[in-house]
């Protein structure tokens, strides 16, 4: 692989942090602590993360909240409820049986997290904090935690009550009650140790109107949420109940604080001066139903932060306790939660590519709007934009397609509404077109869902597309029932009617290409292999091959050759190795390619057209959250050589260009694009 020049400077790089927390001292305030990022901080990106409990970062956010610390990030993780759950702190192997105590194991999570981010942040578990109260819209009072070493380091508990079941005579109002409920009231539960000592009753306006007082203060560039419309998840003896609820595949706290999160963000005006935020979203108890996709180096640094987390007893000197005793001594691994992280939304590379005058453009999400960049000539790696085109509440992911006239069409899901019944709580596909060739958008328009049942429609994906040989464009969209859904827009505009694939299991993040010979495949992540839909004649009917390909733990990538024939790259389940797939020009079996691409990061791949011969350029997230490239199938006997481009991807990065001037782009932390000429 050719070396690489940056055409956009970053300002800090991301490293592999190495992770961990203390106790510090209470600090009575009505100013949160860290307000002003510390010299550590870059400056240009904020992280924020709401999660409902204590360690679901942890747990599924994570590697990206320790790279984040490691990029010299400012970040804040904010923790809905105190996660006082049954109120037993209990030390395995222990015989004696703690009491219940609510406030205390409230406590001794908060102090455990205090441990996990201080070791991430410092090495030493054990480092100083500054501890005050935020005084928040709505009159809630939160604790606010921050490293004294490195204020940019920050966390922040709402400290809502996980259930009220404690209160004698009362409901017990548990977090999905107070968001389908305006009427309900719930509190904030006083935590063993915590700078707020007053409790107070609290309803879902009043913890909307904190969670966007939270945003509006630290103003992130980059909100992490987690998963606003789990899987549906059939429960039997093969998928047993554990701690996701019934019928889904996560926890009920986790999808009303991701839709908490959503109604805050409906009103967040973003980091101002000009600046911009992007959201990511992931998967929570899913996890532990599909192949772990991370390698051992990361899973094992995953278990590190969460032993930490999990503490010991009278190792801290605090009084509530030293952290989530079972979470500890690697108990962590037989969860199935650790060894894997899930991007809700995991895009494709199908949002930067060349226009009809050569020049690339770029589209993304920013402000949870479409945006576009378009290069200044063709072949600069500069850009001018972002220009904003609307389109409502759109979800972290676009997608990007041009007519045969020359004409740009765009496609996204977007919240279309977040209401409390099932008919006010839906999910829709979007579309919007330029009315010309270089011409401005038209208004976005539904595309509606291919599912009629609302709470179905909330488990769609986000929307990929390929176009036929006529020009007629095919759209894609995983289903409720982790199957594929299709609609074609004839040469009018107008559309057909949604209708199935042939069932086959996936995960979100679909590939679609349409091959030399103007057929279309169609590329999904299964259980036990990649599946591939394809037509057999240009504009045909779908059909599922099976040729058993292997398992795939993220989304595949794809490429149609100029021979006709097509590549397929993906991460192998058991080892997480890239490895490289090739359908021959005239069909049949898949032909696996010998390469060397050990273990690398996590998540979506995007390949281009090598520059020389016939081979593949890869780019791939790695170990530390940037980006490797490596070109596979270019000859010699030599193996594949990676070569590193710095700065930290939201989504996918994309690969684009002609073959002698390629491209990489990325949508990075801080709500910019960024660029590298790859040489």
């Amino acid at each position: 692989m050719r070396a690489f020049r940056r055409r956009t400077v970053l300002t800090g790089l991301l490293a592999l942090a190495v992770a961990g927390c203390s106790t510090g001292t209470p600090h009575s305030s009505s100013t949160a602590q860290g307000d002003v990022a510390a010299d550590r901080s870059n400056g240009a990106v904020t992280t924020l993360q709401i999660v409902a409990h204590p360690d679901d970062d942890l747990y599924f956010m994570n590697p990206d909240v320790n790279q984040s610390i490691g990029g010299q990030h400012r970040v804040v993780s904010v923790y809905f409820t105190s996660g006082e759950a049954n109120g037993i702190n209990k030390v395995p192997g222990s015989k004696d049986q703690p009491r219940k105590d609510f406030a205390g194991y409230a406590g001794a999570r908060q102090q455990g997290l205090r441990q996990a981010y201080a070791f991430m942040a410092t090495g030493n578990a054990h480092a100083e904090w500054k501890r005050g109260t935020l005084d928040l819209p709505g009159g809630l009072k939160a604790e606010t935690d921050s490293l004294a070493d490195n204020p940019a380091v920050t966390l922040v508990f709402l400290g809502v009550a996980q259930h009220t079941q404690d209160r004698p005579g009362q409901p017990d109002v548990r977090v999905p009650t107070l968001w389908s409920n305006p009427k309900a009231k719930s509190e904030n539960r006083l935590a063993t140790g915590s700078t707020v000592t007053e409790a107070r009753p609290l309803t879902k306006a009043q913890v909307t109107d904190a969670l966007t007082g939270v945003l509006d203060r630290f103003k992130p560039t980059l909100v992490r949420t987690m998963d606003l419309d789990p899987d549906m998840q059939v429960h039997d003896e093969a998928n047993r109940l554990h701690h996701d609820q019934r019928g889904y595949s996560d926890h009920p706290d986790h999808t009303a604080v991701a839709q908490f999160t959503y109604a805050a963000l409906q009103r967040y005006k973003g980091p101002g001066s000009g600046r911009h935020y992007v959201v990511a979203a992931y998967r929570g108890y899913y996890n532990e139903r599909w192949q772990r996709n991370l390698p051992v180096s990361v899973v094992r640094r995953k278990a590190d932060v969460l032993n930490v987390y999990g503490g010991e007893p009278g190792s801290c000197g605090f009084a509530a306790g030293c952290g989530d005793y079972d979470v500890g001594k690697d108990r962590s691994y037989g969860t199935g939660w650790m060894q894997r992280t899930s991007p809700r939304y995991p895009g494709n590379a199908t949002w930067m590519l060349p226009g009809p005058d050569g020049r690339l453009a770029a589209f993304g999400v920013l402000d949870q709007q479409a945006a576009m960049w378009q290069e200044t000539a063709p072949g600069s790696g500069t850009w001018d934009g972002p220009k904003l085109l609307g389109g409502g509440q759109l979800l972290p992911t676009l997608t990007a397609s041009l007519t045969k006239d020359g004409r740009w069409q765009l496609f996204a899901e977007r919240i279309a509404g977040l209401g409390v019944k099932p008919e006010e709580n839906r999910r829709e596909i979007v579309t919007t077109e330029q009315s010309a060739k270089g011409g401005s958008f038209g208004a976005w328009t539904s595309l509606g869902n291919p599912e009629q049942d609302p709470a179905r429609g909330r488990r769609v994906g986000a929307p990929v597309v390929a176009r036929n040989t006529d020009g007629s464009l095919q759209l894609f969209a995983r289903n409720w029932a982790k199957g594929v859904a299709t609609r074609q827009q004839q040469a009018d505009g107008s559309w057909s009617p949604w209708t199935d694939l042939p069932e086959a299991e996936v995960q979100e993040g679909l590939t679609a290409i349409t091959d030399a010979k103007g057929r279309i495949h169609l590329f999904g992540a299964g259980h036990d292999t990649v599946s591939h839909w394809e037509q057999q004649t240009p504009g045909g009917p779908f059909s599922l091959d099976r040729s058993n390909l292997p398992a795939a733990v993220d989304p595949p990538a794809a490429l149609a050759k100029r021979d006709g024939s097509v590549q397929l790259v993906f991460r192998e389940a058991k080892s997480t190795n890239i490895v490289a797939y090739r359908l021959p020009p005239g069909g049949g079996t898949w032909q696996r390619e010998n390469v060397d691409l050990a273990g690398r990061g996590f998540g979506a791949l995007s390949v281009l057209a090598a520059p020389s011969g016939d081979g593949t350029m890869i780019a791939a997230r790695n170990n530390d959250g940037s980006t490797s490239l490596a070109a596979i199938g270019t000859g010699g006997n030599r193996a594949p050589r990676w070569s590193t481009v710095p700065g930290a991807v939201v989504g996918t990065a994309a690969l684009a260009g002609s073959a002698d001037k390629p491209l990489l782009g990325w949508l990075g932390p801080d709500g910019k694009l960024h660029s590298a000429r790859v040489k």
